[in-house]
């Protein structure tokens, strides 16, 4: 099992779990209605090169968000360079699972120099998927998903309509349920895309970045995923110098054992690391 880190972040208390010995550092940011245990089962393989810190998001796990204000970017950047202070880190590594994609892609944008590899795995914030941009940018969507947290009973009719109508598939309308079938649910998905829609990081200008400095991206997107197709991971591959995408014959949620072996012949790859620590 892992080691508790917490740290304060104004009035927050901000939860990593530290995994792995290796002796870079890799920072984790996991899926949406995860905590940073996911990443518990490819500790045997990153752990071997990585300390592996994983962030639990806020909203998320042992992270108690007591801001008055929603997370954001800036947050995101000052809570891991007070990290890094605080653990003497000086350079370090980037994996993003889905929703963490963001903060990965975000932390590449902003403090290129400090990052030896960016691992993505199929990672929201490539291209924004159009119903989160009706939910969280016009004041009308924020309205309408604010009550839809306490009266949800229209929002389900439309998802039964169309998976009638086979406009949505029966695994999608399974997933949605999932993430919104009680109001606890529904708050933490409220909260945390009003939080994520500040990150929406400039792609094109992630990818200028991971060139001129050089970083090795690895891309692990699964061929069945319904949430985030393969096709955004091809596209932001597009144009990198060191990239790798990986298709895996997966579906979204693919962060487990099975997928060791494709992480042990990535990183038998990548460069040695950079001083990762002072």
């Amino acid at each position: 099992m892992g080691t508790t880190i917490n740290i304060r972040y104004k009035h927050s208390a901000i939860h990593f779990t530290r995994y792995g010995k290796g002796a870079a550092t890799l920072f984790a940011f996991h899926g949406f209605s995860e905590t940073g245990t996911s990443f518990l089962p490819l500790v045997p393989i990153l752990g071997k090169r990585y300390t592996i810190y994983a962030f639990d998001l806020p909203f998320h796990g042992g992270t108690k968000w007591l801001e008055k204000q929603p997370f954001t970017k800036s947050d995101l950047e000052a809570i891991i360079l007070q990290f890094c202070k605080e653990h003497h880190i000086v350079h370090f590594s980037l994996l993003g699972f889905s929703m963490g994609g963001k903060c990965a892609l975000h932390l590449t944008q902003v403090m290129p120099e400090k990052i030896d590899a960016l691992w993505l795995l199929a990672s929201d914030g490539i291209k924004t998927n159009k119903i989160y941009n009706v939910a969280v940018y016009p004041k009308w969507g924020r309205e309408l998903f604010r009550t839809t947290i306490n009266h949800p009973g229209w929002f389900f009719a439309v998802v039964n309509t169309a998976t009638a109508l086979k406009l949505l598939t029966p695994w999608l309308k399974k997933f949605t349920y999932n993430h919104m079938d009680t109001r606890e649910k529904r708050t933490r998905l409220y909260n945390t895309w009003i939080s994520m829609a500040a990150f929406n990081p400039d792609i094109q200008l992630v990818k200028q970045k991971i060139n001129t400095y050089q970083i090795p991206v690895r891309l692990f997107f699964g061929k069945r995923d319904e949430v985030i197709p393969v096709s955004v991971g091809a596209y932001f591959a597009e144009g990198l110098d060191n990239c790798e995408l990986i298709q895996l014959e997966r579906g979204h949620y693919f962060i487990d054992e099975k997928i060791n072996p494709f992480l042990d012949a990535v990183l038998s790859e990548l460069p040695e690391n950079k001083q990762t620590t002072i």
